[in-house]
């Protein structure tokens, strides 16, 4: 469907009449972008009641593909659309140019890109990244999947661009051409859209650019395991992890590369999976021509994103509840995500977790397992009570279910108000609270971001 180069902007000059096939932040900027440059842009959405009309000089409901697509010269396609949608299937019967927002900012701008994808971590990853690169970069900018579209900002003169890409923008998206990129890790995601994890690992390989000997990839070796072809000897693909060329280590905390050894001790993130960002972050940044007094002071300021395992700031709490740690990592949508948060707990440590949302078509086995090791009390709400209840309920241990966060949180302060009152005057592990649901937010919430701010506004309130 997808070119498997880009095309040139004077190529780009000889469309006239754009169709921007799903809305959203991705399509409206595409759309302002293309106007601006005297195009004619068309919108189909499924729900185009809801459009920004002032945009397009057309807004239509995406269900009639044949009359939607009469004169139109070129596709730009949301990443959420799937490839099958009708419009697409009559669009390659009629060998039209199709491309992703992504790809549309690239015709424009000719700097240096950073690419970093994966499953979990890669926002982190690549906040951390620009973090870092500020310093040395300080006319760059940061976008893609992480919340600012490519295409918004892909006229301006940068010195460097650091794109967060997902699965579903890289399948959508031909050789991008970019001075470096990551893929962090792989685990079961998204397969509701791609299948199979082979056709999944096809979607995040195609950030790298190999044949380009200047082009640097460093990539997870336990990748190749879903990708099915024979790993690369390529001289510039790196492998991060253990036993290889760049790799972290515990006690002390230090990031090792072929140049240097990082002290990572006072890397304001804790545990190992956030060490292996970190890795890959310095890996991009030494690339880029960085000094290592350099990347470790920038490293060392970093406080992480919103919503991604912070620990909430509870010097407003009762005097009881000062000692409880409440971390908020809505931004979990997934098991192995969760998984990676909680891998430094042991038990006994007073670890409540609270899992909840839409799950992910994905094995539970690994979190039972987990779950087992740790013998914690559980918290379980939304849609994944129906899901997971069966399963959760044959293992034995502690589990409490609820329709949504706020009577989840009631019973919660409870359980913790019993649990301190029976060990007044005796020294008992810290608790920890961690929010991290490990499913889509969408059941209760409009993303992520919401679902964080209203368990942070609960918290304040039961426990100040």
């Amino acid at each position: 469907m997808f070119s498997q180069s880009i095309p040139s902007a004077s190529d780009l000059g000889k469309f006239q009449k754009f169709l921007i096939l799903g809305g959203g932040s991705s399509g409206d900027s595409a759309a302002k972008l293309l106007t601006s440059k005297g195009k004619k842009c068309i919108l189909a959405d499924k729900s185009p009641e809801r459009a920004n009309s002032l945009l397009y000089a057309e807004v239509l409901s995406d269900n009639h593909p044949q009359e939607i697509l009469e004169g139109i010269d070129c596709i730009i396609k949301s990443p959420g659309i799937l490839p099958d949608h009708p419009i697409l299937e009559e669009a390659k019967q009629r060998n039209l140019s199709i491309l992703s927002e992504i790809c549309l900012g690239r015709i424009f701008y000719k700097g240096p890109i950073i690419g970093i994808t994966g499953t979990d971590g890669k926002s982190t990853t690549t906040a951390l990244t620009y973090h870092i690169l500020k310093s040395k970069y300080p006319n760059s900018k940061m976008g893609g999947n992480i919340g600012v579209p490519f295409s918004s900002f892909c006229l301006e003169p940068l010195d460097l661009v650091v794109l967060e890409l997902s699965s579903y923008q890289l399948d959508d998206s031909p050789n991008l051409e970019l001075t470096a990129s990551v893929i962090l890790n792989l685990a079961s995601d998204h397969l509701e859209r791609h299948k199979t994890m082979e056709s999944y690992a096809e979607a995040k390989w195609k950030i790298q650019n190999l044949e380009n000997p200047n082009h640097q990839s460093f990539v997870n070796p336990n990748f190749f395991q879903f990708l099915p072809k024979k790993m690369p000897t390529n001289t510039n693909l790196q492998f991060i992890g253990e036993n290889q060329k760049y790799y972290v280590s515990l006690d002390p905390n230090q990031v090792h590369t072929p140049n240097h050894i990082y002290d990572a001790s006072r890397f304001p993130l804790k545990g190992k999976h956030n060490l292996m960002n970190l890795c890959f972050s310095i890996a991009l940044a030494e690339t880029m021509g960085m000094e290592k007094e350099e990347i470790q002071n920038q490293f060392e300021s970093f406080q992480g994103l919103p919503h991604r395992f912070n620990r909430m700031d509870n010097s407003g709490f009762q005097k009881q509840y000062k000692e409880i740690q409440f971390i908020n990592d809505s931004k979990s949508t997934n098991i192995h995500s969760m998984l990676s948060g909680i891998s430094g707990f042991k038990k006994g440590e007073g670890l409540f977790l609270i899992l909840g949302g839409i799950p992910k078509l994905e094995p539970i086995d690994l979190f039972l397992i987990r779950w087992k090791e740790l013998e914690c009390p559980l918290w379980v709400y939304g849609k994944a009570v129906e899901v997971w209840k069966k399963e959760f309920d044959a293992t034995g241990l502690p589990v409490s279910y609820f329709p949504d966060i706020p009577t989840l949180i009631t019973d919660l302060k409870n359980k913790i108000d019993f649990k301190l009152e029976a060990n007044k005057g005796r020294k008992i592990p810290a608790l920890s609270v961690i929010f991290s649901p490990a499913g889509a937010s969408f059941d209760l919430y409009k993303n992520f971001e919401e679902r964080g701010n209203h368990f942070e506004s609960l918290i304040k309130e039961e426990f100040s």
